[in-house]
């Protein structure tokens, strides 16, 4: 059975998505990618990226975020068809840095440790997380793009502390 599943992007992906290069499907928004990405080489066609409707918790659902935030920003949108912009006048594209620091934002308040884990190292942080709760290495290689299983195990393969482990050992004992 062949896997559906996409690699994740670099940041450096996340900044050059474009509405101009976005397909909406009933259950899905599909980006293009027609730029020279990190990655790039002779030969090489950047793979799409797919958001996912994840119908289980709508909370949860890129699909549905994606959805309203394209609408709110739809009138913001003047100057640039990028899909990230900022959310400070004159609402311009959006540089790799500043995407970082949202990246950042977001795995802080997950309760990953951003002194070990950067917004650059999101498919570690990930990955890990995945192998420290029993996924399959065939998934998680599927998931991050990896066709060499000494990618994970070489660059991914952090080790993850839970620093929350006091807190919820306390409270719930």
């Amino acid at each position: 059975m062949r896997s559906t599943a996409q690699p994740q992007p670099r940041v450096q992906t996340l900044k050059f998505l474009s509405v101009d290069c976005m397909e909406k499907l009933r259950d899905e928004f599909v980006f293009h990618l027609d730029v020279l990405l990190k990655q790039s080489r002779p030969g090489y066609k950047n793979p799409d990226v797919k958001l996912r409707a994840f119908p289980p918790d709508r909370r949860l659902c890129v699909y549905t975020v994606l959805k309203e935030y394209i609408k709110r920003t739809e009138i913001l949108r003047v100057h640039t068809k990028q899909l990230l912009i900022s959310y400070i006048k004159p609402h311009k594209a959006v540089t790799c840095s500043t995407i970082s620091r949202w990246i950042k934002v977001v795995l802080q308040k997950s309760g990953i440790d951003t002194r070990q884990f950067s917004a650059h190292s999101v498919r570690s942080a990930a990955t890990s997380k995945a192998k420290l709760y029993n996924v399959s290495l065939a998934d998680i290689m599927s998931k991050a793009g990896w066709t060499n299983v000494n990618t994970f195990a070489t660059f991914y393969n952090k080790r993850i502390i839970n620093s929350n482990s006091f807190d919820v050992n306390v409270l719930n004992n």
